[in-house]
């Protein structure tokens, strides 16, 4: 059998002409060309999307709400007042945080900081963090990737004299009051042309529009794209317009001059002298980040970025990489108990609870849970007689609209289509299942708890050549919406496995046998025993482009079917 018994769902391809007609027009490959159109990127935006240049960023000030935000902050640093940034706990807040009080500073404003602890507070304003800016003569605040879910806090602020700007890049579930300014593209009523702008995106919009109304140099906020790019590759949000040139441009910048913290964190977790690329920040740079807004303090992550001082960030980096450590090794205990809540027949939504999770990894054993029976999943920490959870869900079935059918049985909720928190009575827990499951039952069917493998394209090996690679580097960086282009081909036979664990590396050759390249597969079941040698199989893998002296193509395999173990994934 293959990796994982999945569904092939191959692109609609355009007509053979078209593409041949394009390709001299435009000097890219028919191939190439056929992998934008399935990322729907239209023949006059081809060239922006693949050179994305900083002339590309939107005007700041499209954004409503932002001339009020720039004229109440060039106050406040002219009159030298106290502010405060007030943060969220995951990696998008603690960049967008770092960002902000970087940029204040050098404007000579007093900045200061705040994120609340998971555990103990929750996310957003709360008033004890409120009171204590009152003590401290804070006069204006400005939050971070949250607040827009927090306007009794925001009324109890203004109630005592403190000012704040919101910027946020939730979903706006409440009419927001015309008297306090908010920054935030989702605003039904903002007319900012990109709406999915990461936390970290919406700050740094803040600060480009401050240094234009001043008058200074693009490098006065353009230094920072090191955090920018970081922040929106974590929070996975889609990696297209804007987003593409942040993270593009952002991971250009890291490669040549990343901050102190981060180059620091960068060495420590062994990616030194790497040329570093979206997954890097994703799955490398972001965990030990994450670990510390889940289990401690994610101050540790604004002072890593803040400091200058080489035995600080040292320390800090280190540190984090040990709690990243302790993160992972909690989570896999947690990932084992839930698995062993979930009953032998399982539900369309999956619900598990235990006395004892740690609420800062609920959502990464719901990641897990969701992944590997791809099914909605919810997992509850359960503490006296109220529960926090957190919900992962597949596409076809929004979670967010689902928990707002089931509103009554809720203490509060946010989240959005894929992801979802919420606290309730833990006795509600059974009802939330009942009625999840009654809402999924009329949206999807057992048969469509199967992954799916979208393909771009049917593909000659032939066909990968050097040219080709070069265009594929032009394709990342790669996230949601910009997916990792999938690619099948027919008639190609396997050869020279060998197996590590539950990686294994061989080579796949083509019918002719005139084209050989080398590949790495993970995750198959029995390892080598199931690899088909000299026999015709029809595989699906990502084309990946190998960096450095060995520059070419590696193929990564997702699945295949074919030879004496038969068919195994299902065509579409």
């Amino acid at each position: 059998m293959g990796i994982l018994k999945k569904r092939w769902i191959i692109q609609p391809q355009l007509p053979r002409q078209k593409l041949l007609s394009l390709s001299q027009k435009l000097s890219l490959s028919p191939l190439f060309l056929q992998l934008l159109f399935n990322r729907e990127i239209d023949e006059e935006n081809i060239m922006s999307f693949l050179h994305p240049c900083v002339d590309d960023l939107y005007d700041p000030f499209l954004m409503k709400g932002m001339d009020q935000a720039v004229t109440r902050l060039i106050q406040a640093i002219k009159k030298k007042e106290k502010v405060l940034i007030y943060g969220d706990y995951d990696v998008d807040g603690i960049t967008a945080t770092s960002l902000l009080l970087l940029f204040l500073r050098q404007m000579g404003l007093s900045a200061f900081y705040y994120i609340p602890h998971r555990q103990n507070e929750g996310y957003g304003l709360n008033r004890q963090a409120l009171d204590k800016a009152l003590r401290d003569q804070i006069q204006l605040i400005v939050t971070c990737d949250c607040g827009v879910s927090s306007l009794k806090e925001v009324e109890y602020a203004f109630s005592r004299d403190i000012e704040v700007i919101i910027t946020d890049h939730h979903r706006v579930e409440t009419v927001l009051p015309s008297w306090l300014t908010v920054l935030n593209p989702q605003q039904p009523d903002c007319s900012y042309p990109f709406k999915e702008l990461a936390g970290v995106g919406v700050a740094f919009k803040l600060c480009q529009a401050v240094a234009l109304r001043l008058g200074l140099p693009s490098q006065s906020f353009l230094k920072y794209l090191d955090l920018v790019a970081l922040g929106t590759v974590a929070d996975v949000v889609p990696l297209r317009e804007e987003n593409r040139i942040l993270v593009k441009l952002g991971l250009e910048q890291i490669q040549v001059s990343p901050c102190p913290g981060l180059r620091t964190l960068i060495n420590v977790s062994g990616l030194s002298g790497k040329k570093m690329n979206e997954t890097h920040l994703g799955f490398t740079i972001a965990p030990p980040l994450n670990a510390c807004g889940r289990l401690s303090l994610a101050q540790k992550g604004v002072k890593l970025f803040l400091s200058s001082s080489t035995e600080e960030v040292f320390s800090l980096a280190r540190s984090l990489n040990q709690e990243n450590r302790k993160r992972r090794s909690l989570q896999r205990l947690m990932c084992r108990e839930a698995e062993g809540l979930i009953p032998a027949e399982k539900n369309r939504v999956m619900v598990v609870s235990h006395p004892n999770w740690h609420v800062g990894l609920l959502g990464l054993v719901a990641s897990y849970l969701k992944e590997k029976y791809f099914r909605p999943a919810l997992v509850f920490s359960l503490n006296g007689q109220i529960a926090r959870g957190s919900a992962r869900s597949i596409f076809g079935f929004p979670i967010f609209q689902a928990l707002e059918k089931c509103q009554d049985l809720l203490l509060d909720f946010g989240g959005h289509k894929m992801a979802a928190g919420m606290t309730l009575y833990r006795d509600n827990i059974v009802f939330l299942e009942e009625r999840l499951n009654s809402l999924a039952a009329e949206t999807f069917s057992e048969k469509d708890v199967v992954p799916s493998l979208i393909i771009d394209a049917r593909v000659d090996l032939e066909d990968l050549t050097e040219s080709f690679v070069e265009e594929l580097r032009l394709l990342s960086p790669y996230g949601p919406e910009n997916p990792l282009p999938h690619l099948l081909a027919e008639e190609v036979y396997f050869s020279s496995p060998e197996s590590k664990r539950r990686r294994v590396r061989l080579t796949v050759s083509s019918f002719s046998g005139k084209k050989n390249f080398s590949a790495v597969g993970f995750g198959f079941p029995g390892g080598i025993k199931k690899i088909p040698q000299g026999e015709k199989v029809e595989v699906v893998f990502v084309p990946q482009v190998r960096e450095g002296q060995d520059d070419g193509i590696e193929l990564r395999i997702k699945d295949f079917q074919g030879g004496r173990n038969g068919e195994i994934g299902q065509k579409n």
